[in-house]
């Protein structure tokens, strides 16, 4: 094994794990965001999106081999959802900063999750 794919199988070991921790952080922040604001729901904000903003990262860094041998994540489709969040975030609305979250980052992070559990990390 190369020395970058070494890498990136030691990447998506990581994102498996992390995995635990981002998906009910993000479930958890979406319910906040529509229904239940808490004192430190931007806290939590802050922590999902450098979250999820590693795990772009990490499919930037391993897209060959996330995508070699069918298209698991939709670069094109992750690029239109990074867009409409930033837009959410300029309005400043929770209701579609939750909806944002939960149509298009969720499912990411659920399919990132599969494709490191799939490579046998």
């Amino acid at each position: 094994m190369s020395d970058k794919a070494s890498a990136q199988q030691d990447l998506l070991k990581e994102l498996y794990n992390y995995s635990a921790t981002i998906i009910p952080g993000t479930e958890t922040l979406i319910a906040e965001l529509r229904h239940n604001r808490q004192s430190d729901t931007d806290e939590l904000f802050n922590l999902v999106i450098q979250g999820i903003n590693w795990e772009i990262e990490v499919f930037n860094n391993c897209e060959d081999l996330i995508n070699r041998d069918e298209q698991r994540i939709d670069k094109g489709r992750m690029a239109s959802a990074v867009g409409r969040l930033g837009k959410a975030l300029q309005e400043k609305d929770d209701i579609k900063l939750a909806a944002s979250l939960e149509v298009d980052f969720l499912p990411f992070l659920k399919a990132m999750k599969r494709v490191a559990e799939t490579m046998n990390v």
